[in-house]
């Protein structure tokens, strides 16, 4: 068959269960390749959304390509993240109620990474510095600013 866009041909759809996940790595390391490429090789310059993927196997890919720094939507993405070996996770959301406790543990299960989380609003900020002094673990804050879309973030001005 002629496969102009060089997809993975599945050859045994009898035996694979449905619904079901099939993942070309080989085409995942080629991806990951051209990202770092993108960045004349500076992976330092890269911080990939883990929500794309969600497989702690392609966050070890992307370890050895040298990327360290991980972006995530959730605290159990953060945590797959942690336990896969990521050092530098950054929670693209601001935690709220009994999440704030679980983050806090989370970061305290696993010391050997740097956690951080953005904040859009004081009080919250505030309950987060008060859970995380209790034990002087480090968490990175950043503030998250409405650039003009008032999708998210405090408004200036």
């Amino acid at each position: 068959m002629n496969n102009p866009i060089d997809w993975i041909e599945v050859t045994n759809l009898q035996q694979i269960d449905s619904p079901g996940l099939i993942v070309d790595f080989d085409r995942v390391e080629r991806n990951i390749a051209r990202m770092v490429a993108m960045v004349d090789g500076n992976a330092d310059r890269l911080r990939p959304h883990v929500k794309t993927h969600k497989m702690p196997d392609v966050i070890q890919m992307q370890l050895d390509a040298g990327i360290k720094r991980f972006k995530v939507a959730t605290l159990a993405e953060a945590e797959m993240v942690a336990i896969a070996g990521g050092t530098d996770i950054l929670l693209a959301h601001q935690v709220v109620g009994p999440k704030v406790d679980r983050l806090y543990r989370l970061v305290q299960a696993h010391r050997e990474a740097s956690f951080a989380a953005i904040v859009d609003d004081p009080d919250i900020a505030t309950a987060i510095a008060n859970q995380f002094s209790s034990d002087a673990l480090p968490l990175r804050l950043y503030v998250d600013v409405d650039c003009g879309m008032q999708r998210t973030g405090i408004r200036l001005g």
